[in-house]
């Protein structure tokens, strides 16, 4: 399912309240919306890809960001910006992955220059 579909079922969900009558909008309605609600947000936030963050046991005085002098993503830097695991990057096969094989959440990774 693509971002675009997700964002459209959230902009629903959003105004599905102002289109139920009050008489159904009892109190295990509202529950079953808004953990409904909650879920639907999770799965927005993690199919919109996001720039990995810096693992903070690297960051230093000379290493402040996960980019090279040449703009470039340096991928041994990197842990998941939701999550914080380095489950982004297989250091083994030398291989950057499209979403984070811990929680799911998809990751950019596009040089600086690119941006």
């Amino acid at each position: 399912m693509s971002n675009l579909k997700y964002q459209e079922a959230l902009k629903f969900f959003r105004v599905l309240p102002h289109r139920i009558p009050l008489r159904f909008a009892n109190d295990e309605f509202c529950k079953k919306y808004d953990k409904n609600f909650a879920l639907i947000k999770e799965l927005v936030d993690k199919a919109t890809p996001r720039i990995p963050s810096l693992n903070k046991t690297w960051e230093d005085e000379d290493t402040k960001t996960i980019y090279d002098e040449y703009g470039r993503i340096n991928e041994l830097l990197c842990v998941c910006p939701n999550c914080g695991e380095s489950a982004i990057y297989d250091f083994e096969y030398n291989k950057r992955f499209k979403c984070c094989s811990h929680c799911g959440q998809r990751i950019d990774w596009s040089d600086e220059n690119d941006r």
